[in-house]
């Protein structure tokens, strides 16, 4: 009786494992659909009535298309400066709108190209390895490489300190920026399959 149990408890658990994770993509998608649905949605169910689940989302999409296609201009440019300026002088919303657009812009394509490569730096000590993002090199009047690069906090990488080093000392991690952002948000739970770092020493001062 007891191995019958077992053999139930373990189908069991073997089905949870296999529907959990298909289960909770499943409710994450329909968040996703009903959030982006729910935009323009209720708005077009009260003009159209062959109104279909998902038109919201070509709506928001084309919406957003056209905000961005005006604020690429030199007028959209100049009424977004405006409109800064406004939203600066609130006390409470400058701070929201501010901490907004800098996590915007660390995670946009202009955001990601300004990072060169991610490396591993052996601060804020020797013997503990850190993850950093490379933004420039520049040559020291020792005639030493130098990297200037940014060490970001976790889980927010909006934040950090910017550093300079040696090339010498900086280890190439071969990950690509996107890598190394998912695995500093996700406080190091997502990591690549496979981690070529280079030759780290194999001893340190």
């Amino acid at each position: 009786m007891n191995r019958v149990w077992a053999s139930i408890r373990n189908k069991l658990l073997t089905g949870l494992l296999v529907l959990g994770p298909l289960g909770l993509t499943a409710l994450v998608l329909r968040w996703i659909f009903n959030f982006f649905d729910g935009f323009l949605g209720p708005y077009l169910r009260h003009y159209v009535e062959w109104y279909v689940p998902g038109m919201g989302i070509i709506l928001t999409v084309a919406a957003v298309y056209l905000i961005g296609l005006l604020a690429s201009n030199f007028i959209g440019k100049k009424s977004l400066q405006v409109l800064e300026r406004v939203l600066a002088r609130i006390p409470l919303v400058k701070n929201v709108y501010s901490t907004a657009k800098s996590i915007f812009q660390a995670f946009s394509l202009q955001g990601k190209s300004s990072f060169k490569k991610v490396v591993l730096i052996q601060y804020p000590r020797k013997g503990l390895w850190t993850l950093a993002f490379v933004t420039g090199t520049t040559t020291g009047d020792d005639g030493e490489e130098y990297h200037s690069m940014f060490v970001p906090s976790t889980p927010n990488p909006t934040t950090g300190y910017v550093i300079f080093i040696k090339k010498s000392e900086a280890i190439d991690t071969r990950f690509t920026v996107e890598q190394g952002l998912k695995l500093l948000i996700s406080g190091g739970m997502i990591l690549p399959e496979e981690m070529s770092l280079g030759d780290l020493p194999e001893e340190t001062e």
